[in-house]
């Protein structure tokens, strides 16, 4: 049964590639990756609104809580929006965490300016499809993602890198 939740998850992934609605894109692509998170019951919760912030999602893991930013835009996503994730995280309980998620990956600004201290980890569309096409199980490789982060205080770890290794 899980295989075939995983694999229905997964066509709707790429159907979500000929959605020319982006606004809708975004939203299906917010309950695709709850739907994710529930497969591998990690307490997810829909996106909500705080009086500050706009959250697209959470979970719990490894008794840790994450805050989830889901970004499906033509183009990688910027430093600047990394810097408001950022807020969103530090403005969270003082053990919560952050899980950006960007289909067209992360641009080298965004890289650099979290290379040596974040409170977040990223994981791009390559990512996300190795965990669809169940090469790696989605909580092997955010317990990767987080060791690297606090090894490295790298928020960037591609899971195409992680798997070589």
């Amino acid at each position: 049964q899980f295989q075939d939740e995983l694999a229905a998850i997964k066509t709707r992934f790429l159907g979500l590639n000929a959605t020319t609605d982006h606004q809708a894109r975004g939203r299906a692509f917010e309950v695709l990756l709850t739907d994710l998170l529930l497969l591998y019951d990690l307490e997810p919760r829909l996106a909500y609104n705080t009086e500050l912030d706009q959250i697209d999602g959470s979970f719990t893991f490894d008794t840790d809580d994450y805050i989830v930013e889901a970004r499906w835009r033509a183009e990688p996503t910027g430093r600047a929006d990394g810097d408001v994730f950022k807020v969103k995280v530090c403005n969270k309980g003082k053990n919560a965490l952050g899980l950006f998620v960007s289909i067209q990956g992360f641009s080298s600004t965004f890289i650099e300016a979290y290379d040596r201290c974040t409170p977040f980890m990223t994981m791009d569309g390559a990512d996300l499809f190795h965990i669809l096409d169940n090469r790696v199980r989605l909580d092997d490789a955010l317990r990767a993602k987080k060791r690297h982060a606090n090894d490295t205080g790298s928020c960037h770890l591609p899971l195409t890198k992680w798997l070589q290794a």
